[in-house]
């Protein structure tokens, strides 16, 4: 039965009898239509059947939007609605949690995407900390109401119909159950039913939907079952979509011991493969067995003894199906830690995904110090971000947080110019930064560009051959990219005085560091009065990788293989012969090599290197592991692989060898040309 108000309850059946007919004659005047739905939805509201309000809005935007099936649909909805209030029954047939048969998910505009997920996160993670918290259950549930009230709201500004419907019904449900205790207790309990289903419709609303429906399809048949409680009654897991409370520190450690059995699975691969080679040996011991036994030739009176000749042949036989059964284990073996392993990746793929969260918040405390900054200095400054929809690992975000903060105060105090200076070099008095995130195959990029006056990379040169951090040969035929890479250097600047936040060489090298502890890099470019652009580049996960084996002076390199363009032999007669790359790791060894190894980072042509190196291996797919700050620290290493033996190869950071390699070939050819004779 419905519970509305008998008095407006027969004054909506007679609004929607008088509003039938222009809704049926639609067809002529569709803008009429759409102002007697419009008109019925006010009184559908004021009567409190909010079900039927909110089906006429629905349809009442398909009206104004053209749907050509959407007139058919408002008369049916009307009629079936007058019917059943006659009837003393509810206006729609769905009552919540059950969702009405038209309620779909609308796009919402992607530059209010981003904010809106933000703030719908940020509003469920207090109903998880208020639902388990140990406050007095009608102040949990209070407070719980504001935060459903706020969310629908927010649902309602962007257009997602299927929240705000949904949050509606839970409003209802914690506003009808916070009068005493007992009741604000057993309200908690439903909503915390409901948690998964909230948290699925913000990421997922088709699918937060068909759950919805799915649900509640089991209840019309077996009484009340919520998500709950289907899982507590036959033991099995929770419909898809429900949400458990779990720790962060938790899914760091499952992480760490997936990890940690990943790579014991690779060691064990590793002796399977050791096996296949074993029982390889025992097949070759097999034929020089029997290539003797017919050198001796058969057994004679005069030749050697028949009982010798079957023991070696006894041997033979023995050695065949010795080497037979280690081949089929190795085989067994290494398709048991194959399974093994494909499965392990799979949930720590699974589990990574439980540690991502936004960009947005962090792109948001940027802003905050640029303005801050600004303010601070009497600069005007504008910020634009983007790229904030982008989601990363939570621990990632918090070790970007600090370095990046030193690039966008440095923006601010190293680079954007007074007003007064700007307008005199024929530039807006504001200032402007971009902070940009990006994600590349398996790395991310955060940009933090000004355009300020930039850096005289001509001043950089001068400066670091009077210093002596360079020779002026290096200086000379380093590239832009090479010598601003020098402001990292501690103590080096490019002012002749400095304050207290800029300008003594300080700042940049802690924020370098900080990156390279989490194997990324920090790349500088510039245009004088122009501006100057930070790029920070970081690996975004460790985990399987397809990666080149290179031997370069005696050891071995693992480099991705999807940042190598070519393969080639040196060439000899090479003007400008590849560096090796032991000497872009800062060993003696100049040039030379068997093979060079085209790098091709981007879409750029010229951000890749060529580099020589002694023998190339074969193409693996293999577990990256992270490096400790130490071995980051020592050169241009992106991870480690665990080999099956323990030992541990390194993995190229091609983005901070290239500028290396590029240097290094230009000095070669500068001490070529400068040679007696090179002229001709």
């Amino acid at each position: 039965m419905t519970q509305g108000d008998p008095e407006l309850i027969a004054l909506l059946i007679a609004e929607l009898d008088r509003h039938a007919a222009a809704i049926a004659a639609g067809r002529d005047d569709a803008s009429a239509a759409a102002r007697a739905v419009g008109a019925l939805r006010g009184s559908a509201a004021l009567a409190g059947e909010r079900e039927l309000a909110g089906a006429l809005m629905r349809v009442d935007r398909r009206l104004r939007s053209g749907d050509s099936g959407a007139l058919a649909d408002a008369r049916e909805l009307v009629r079936t609605a007058s019917a059943r209030l006659a009837a003393g029954q509810s206006a729609t047939v769905a009552s919540w949690p059950e969702p009405p048969t038209d309620l779909e998910p609308c796009a919402t505009e992607p530059e209010m995407r981003a904010p809106y997920l933000a703030e719908l996160s940020d509003r469920i993670s207090r109903i998880d900390d208020a639902l388990g918290s140990s406050v007095a259950p009608v102040e949990a549930a209070e407070y719980i109401y504001r935060q459903v009230h706020t969310i629908k709201g927010a649902a309602s500004a962007v257009g997602d119909e299927p929240m705000s419907w949904f949050c509606h019904g839970l409003e209802e449900l914690l506003r009808s159950g916070m009068r005493t205790g007992e009741e604000a207790t057993a309200t908690l309990h439903e909503v915390a039913k409901w948690r998964g289903v909230l948290g699925r419709l913000l990421n997922d609303p088709q699918g937060g939907l068909q759950l919805l429906r799915s649900i509640t399809g089991a209840a019309g048949a077996e009484g009340d079952l919520s998500l709950h409680d289907q899982a507590g009654r036959d033991g099995r897991a929770p419909a898809d979509g429900a949400t458990y409370r779990v720790p962060a520190a938790a899914v760091d450690r499952l992480l760490d011991r997936i990890a940690r059995l990943a790579a014991e699975g690779q060691r064990k691969r590793a002796r399977a493969a050791d096996d296949a080679r074993l029982a390889a040996e025992l097949r070759e011991l097999r034929r020089e067995l029997r290539t003797a036994l017919r050198l001796i030739g058969p057994p004679v009176p005069w030749g050697a003894p028949a009982a010798a000749l079957a023991r070696v042949r006894s041997a033979e036989s023995a050695l065949a199906r010795i080497g037979a059964s280690i081949e089929a284990e190795a085989l067994r073996s290494h398709a048991a830690e194959q399974q093994s392993g494909d499965t392990l990746l799979a949930a720590n793929a699974e589990l990574s995904t439980m540690r991502q969260t936004p960009i947005e918040p962090l792109l948001e405390r940027l802003t905050r110090a640029v303005v801050a900054e600004a303010r601070r200095s009497g600069r005007e400054v504008a910020v634009v971000t983007s790229g904030g929809h982008l989601t990363i690992d939570r621990r990632l975000a918090e070790q970007l947080a600090d370095p990046c903060l030193q690039l966008a105060r440095n923006a601010v105090a190293h680079g954007i110019e007074a007003p007064a200076i700007r307008l005199a070099a024929g530039k807006p008095a504001t200032g402007a930064i971009r902070i940009a995130a990006t994600k590349t195959l398996a790395r991310l990029q955060l940009i933090v560009e000004d355009d300020g006056a930039g850096v005289d990379v001509g001043e950089i040169r001068r400066r670091a051959v009077a210093a002596g951090t360079v020779t002026p040969a290096i200086a000379g035929a380093a590239d832009d990219d090479t010598l601003l890479a020098l402001l990292f250097f501690p103590g080096f600047s490019t002012r002749e005085t400095s304050d207290w936040l800029a300008g003594r060489g300080l700042g940049l090298d802690i924020a370098l560091a900080a990156i390279q502890r989490i194997a990324g890099t920090i790349r500088l470019s510039t245009r004088l009065g122009r501006g100057l652009t930070a790029s920070v580049e970081v690996p975004v996960d460790t985990g399987v990788t397809r990666v080149l084996w290179a031997h370069a002076g005696g050891e071995q390199y693992a480099v991705v293989a999807s940042q190598v363009s070519r393969i080639a032999a040196c060439d000899p007669g090479d003007a400008e012969p590849a560096p090796h790359l032991s000497a872009c790791l800062g060993g003696t060894t100049a040039h030379g090599g068997r093979f060079t190894l085209e790098l091709r980072l981007d879409s750029d042509a010229d951000s890749g290197a060529r580099i020589a190196i002694d023998g190339v291996g074969a193409t693996e797919d293999l577990l990256i592991r992270p490096l400790s700050p130490l071995v980051a620290s020592m050169g241009p290493f992106s991870g480690g692989i665990v080999g099956g033996d323990g030992s541990v190869r390194l993995v190229i950071d091609a983005y901070g060898l290239a500028p290396r390699a590029r240097a290094l070939q230009r000095v070669t050819a500068l001490s070529r040309s400068e040679r007696p004779g090179a002229a001709g």
